[in-house]
């Protein structure tokens, strides 16, 4: 770390799970992806619980499996989720460019092996500055495996640090 550069924040917040194959489209439905981010923020899952965005709250994490946010939907649906004030991705992995759509959002695209040991509901702490996310219900700990210097400068430049 530079010698003049603040720490990244230790991000905390509640755990929304999903399974491997989670497309754009079942984040954000493709006919909502041309709304402003906080109308679109409204409309998330649509087409998989009607009543889940209403749901989510500031300060929650969304964590899937493998292949994340496959399809032309990513920048938008990227978009709505850090509308609806989610504060961090965490995936085992990223489909194509959804990793980058996701921190164009603003939120911290993160890869970890096993995102299995994090459930919805859960307490998370995301220690960006370490690498390390950590289930504060279960005292389960994941590293982050994706985030390399170029990443982390990318972060700071977000976090404006």
């Amino acid at each position: 770390m530079a010698e003049d550069a603040a720490p990244l924040p230790v991000l905390t917040g509640r755990a929304w799970a999903f399974a491997d194959g989670l497309t754009a489209a079942d984040i954000l439905p493709a006919r909502f992806a041309a709304l402003p981010a906080a109308a679109a923020a409204r409309r998330l899952f649509a087409d998989l619980d009607a009543t889940l965005a209403a749901a989510f709250r500031r300060g929650d994490v969304l964590v899937a499996g493998q292949h994340l946010g496959a399809g032309a939907e990513g920048p938008a649906a990227a978009r709505a989720l850090a509308a609806a004030g989610v504060i961090a991705i965490v995936a085992q992995s990223f489909a194509p460019g959804f990793d980058e759509a996701v921190l164009a959002a603003g939120l911290p695209p993160l890869e970890v092996d096993a995102p299995a040991v994090f459930h919805t509901g859960q307490r998370l702490r995301v220690n960006l500055e370490a690498g390390t996310i950590a289930n504060l219900s279960s005292g389960d700990r994941q590293p982050v495996r994706n985030l390399t210097d170029a990443l982390v400068a990318r972060l700071r430049a977000v976090f404006g640090r």
